[in-house]
């Protein structure tokens, strides 16, 4: 058994962490990023997502970054593949179910046309912090 167990360890963060190889310049070039969307758009839908997701949503202290166009490698479980649009990174501290903060964690919320197409957060593991799909 205990020569089974970092086995599973390994194999599992083999699937979180592989990822599809970063697109070409003319990858790039060609993507459909959708259009564009303002600072303070995304700022809300991100905040409107973040009151159903947090257990306190109103002890919530965010740290945003700029709006830019963008991808995301998206991982094996993910079904691979490269998601473009307009990334928005934001470090939330919120509030758990036992009333104390939880650190900052980085989320990546990616839009198309406007729209949240996925978001991906930062997720505590044994072997570190990995980015999962949250949305």
């Amino acid at each position: 058994m205990k020569t089974i167990f970092p086995i599973i360890i390994l194999f599992g963060l083999l699937l979180f962490s592989c990822a599809t190889a970063k697109p070409t310049m003319e990858q790039m070039a060609k993507a459909d990023y959708g259009s564009s969307i303002s600072q303070d758009l995304a700022q809300s839908k991100a905040e409107n997502f973040f009151n159903t997701y947090l257990k306190d949503p109103y002890s919530a202290v965010y740290k945003w970054g700029n709006v830019f166009q963008g991808y995301i490698t998206k991982g094996l479980l993910d079904g691979g593949g490269v998601l473009y649009g307009f990334i928005l990174e934001v470090n939330v501290n919120a509030k758990n179910g036992f009333g104390g903060y939880t650190g900052s964690k980085l989320y990546r919320f990616v839009f198309y046309n406007g729209e949240i197409k996925t978001v991906y957060g930062e997720t505590e593991t044994s072997a570190g912090n990995l980015m999962m799909k949250v949305y």
